[in-house]
């Protein structure tokens, strides 16, 4: 046995250095191991997590040093990489690496001249070229640099970075760097390009300043070949863990005037029972949403932009609420509408009454309001409640009485009783594998009726007609072993002086896992109509093929009626198409299509997309957008759009 054991080594030797936990193992090693020594032919060094292989090496107890030259491969989860010659101190776990090639991480390819590893995350490479693209031995795209700075799995940084796509350089940029960085540096970013009709080309370059800890800013200046220029700012901060915000603004100077655009968000949210928000949200005009190349309809079209600021503090049975609401109008000068600044709630929950099945609670708020055309004032109400809940059998039987005070500062005051009584239950029953839930409700409501023509108007609270309605509901669910495949609900709103006033139908229906249709319907029996229709069917097709239609109607106030429709599929592993056109059925034309191409390559995607939309004076708005998305170098774009007569 003890031959056998000498045999092995001398055939295939192994070094155990007991200080440090060191082994080396080579066809031939040879030296002092309480010093030093020198192993070649297929040399294999294990140090913790380390494994290091090469055609020789050498190591110096003392210092901790060793050097690995020929054929070295270097392994240290997730780090795998092929070099020339290491030099590795594994006390400091500093390295240095020349003709490197390898992975840093399965995201962090890395091809250099040579490469020093400062600590575990750090890693700095000299005549370098990187990119997280992992499929290809060409990879789609790469930067290269003198020097870079490398984040381990997170990000990279460097000065006069070349970016190439597959060998080709497109671009040369003084700093760049991924989104996510431990430690973050000022600088240039990568530039922005664009194309608008009116305005020619759009070159936007950010700059990117960080201002300490907890706050960074970036600053970017626009210019538009044919048509002004652009300035913003956007400024983050953290004052806390769940307290921060961020300011941003945006100016565009063109020959027609400027445009503007202000946003503001801050959050505190220290704990579960108390927390405040601040959106605000201003704008010039209108002409911001389209001098600024927006192709939101809906922004286009807003008649003001709202400002809130919100708080709220929860106790074990009380809560209050603290609200602003501004509005500024977009068109015109004279602000008819009441803004409330502020509105403060107070409302006590259900509390239980001391020797009765009653339970008490309160709601009250006091509002200012005030208009910049004129008129102001404030209004408080006070709303005491009485709830009993009873079980009569299966039925849960709920009743309400409230009482609404409400003083005006102009206008004198009001008092209404109101009422409300909830009867439902629940109902469950098998049908061989298949269950059915029916959950029928039936609600009663009464308000008194007064005359309130003295009462200011700030709100729609403040015009509270006199109401007798019973309200019948009834919601089945159906579910199958897989699963829930159906919910359907019906309400209807029967007044007892003015006879059917609305029903609503909804129906949210999966009988198979690759359809699903939801319907909304609502019915205006005094108008004999029905007034809105919402019709969604999808369809999830083999080979991930995607078919939808939408019909839509609202008779009333619009009378809208279109029909919308689309698809998506893949084209082959990387790529997809899209498509989705809307057509008036009131007017019987197009007025809306979509085309868009969707590839994924892993380390990056990109959309172009062609959209057009055809407005009611016949004119049509175009836009065409190419994006691409850099993993982590953010998201790119190019857009162009246009107006046609």
């Amino acid at each position: 046995m003890k031959k056998s054991i000498i045999l092995a080594l001398l055939l295939y030797p192994a070094v155990t250095f007991a200080a440090v936990p060191v082994e080396i193992t080579a066809k031939k090693v040879k030296g002092n191991i309480n010093t030093s020594v020198e192993a070649t032919g297929r040399v294999v060094v294990k140090y913790k997590d380390v494994v290091i292989e090469g055609d020789r090496a050498t190591y110096n107890r003392e210092t901790g040093i060793i050097r690995v030259w020929g054929n070295v491969t270097v392994e240290e989860k997730p780090a795998l990489l092929h070099c020339k010659e290491l030099i590795y101190n594994l006390k400091t776990k500093r390295a240095l690496l020349t003709d490197v090639e390898g992975y840093l991480s399965p995201t962090d390819r890395i091809k250099a001249k040579e490469i020093r590893r400062v600590s575990e995350k750090v890693w700095i490479a000299y005549d370098g070229e990187y990119t997280p693209c992992t499929r290809n031995t060409c990879p789609d795209w790469s930067v290269t640099a003198k020097k870079f700075r490398i984040l381990l799995g997170e990000s990279f940084s460097g000065k006069w970075v070349a970016f190439r796509v597959k060998e080709i350089p497109i671009l040369v940029s003084p700093y760049l760097s991924g989104p996510i960085q431990r430690k973050r540096e000022s600088g240039f970013l990568f530039p922005r390009f664009g194309y608008i009709s009116k305005d020619g080309f759009v070159y936007k370059q950010p700059f990117y300043i960080v201002l300490g800890r907890s706050a960074d800013l970036t600053l970017t200046y626009e210019k538009r070949t044919l048509n002004g220029n652009g300035l913003a700012g956007e400024l983050r901060y953290v004052l806390g863990k769940k307290n921060r915000g961020d300011f941003s603004y945006y100016q565009l100077n063109r020959k027609e005037g400027k445009d503007w655009r202000f946003d503001f968000y801050h959050n505190y949210n220290p704990s579960d029972y108390l927390y405040a928000k601040a959106n605000v949200n201003i704008v010039s005009s209108r002409a911001y949403y389209v001098n600024s190349a927006n192709f939101n309809v809906e922004e286009q079209t807003q008649l003001y932009t709202k400002s809130t600021v919100t708080g709220s503090k929860l106790w074990e049975r009380a809560i209050l609420n603290v609200n602003s609401t501004y509005f500024r109008y977009l068109i015109g000068s004279t602000n008819t509408a009441y803004q409330q600044v502020p509105n403060v709630n107070f409302y006590l929950m259900d509390t239980p009454v001391p020797g009765t099945p009653l339970t008490f609670n309160f709601s009250s708020d006091i509002t200012y309001f005030y208009r910049e055309a004129g008129g102001s004032g404030y209004r408080l109400n006070a709303i005491p409640s009485l709830r009993i809940v009873r079980w009569l059998g299966i039925v849960k039987n709920t009743s309400k009485l409230s009482y609404l005070l409400t003083s005006y500062q102009q206008g004198g005051s009001r008092h209404i009783w109101e009422f409300k009584n909830t009867a439902e239950t629940n109902r469950f029953f098998w049908i061989r594998n298949y269950s059915l839930s029916l959950n029928p409700k039936l609600t009663f409501f009464y308000r008194e009726n007064k005359n309130q023509e003295s009462n200011p108007f700030f709100d729609l609270t403040d015009r509270l007609a006199g109401e007798r309605i019973l309200t019948p509901e009834l919601e089945t669910f159906i579910y199958s072993p897989e699963g829930r495949i159906a919910r359907i609900s019906l309400s209807s709103d029967y007044s007892l002086t003015k006879k059917w006033k609305n029903s609503t139908f909804d129906l949210d229906l999966s009988p198979l896992n690759w359809i699903n249709m939801r319907e909304t319907l609502q019915y205006l029996p005094s108008e004999g109509k029905l007034v809105f229709s919402n019709t969604h069917l999808s369809l999830n097709l083999p080979l991930q093929i995607n078919v939808w239609t939408n019909y839509y109607k609202q008779a009333l106030p619009e009378g809208i009626t279109y029909l919308r429709w689309g698809t998506s599929f893949p084209i082959n592993r990387y790529l997809s198409f899209s498509y989705q056109q809307r057509y008036d059925l009131k007017f019987r034309e197009d007025r809306e299509r979509q085309y868009s191409l969707k590839l994924n390559r892993g380390c990056w995607n990109g959309t172009i997309s062609y959209r057009w939309i055809k407005n009611y004076n016949n004119t049509i708005d175009y836009q065409i957008i190419l994006k691409i998305n850099l993993m982590k170098l953010g998201s790119y774009g190019y857009k162009l759009t246009g107006k046609k007569e």
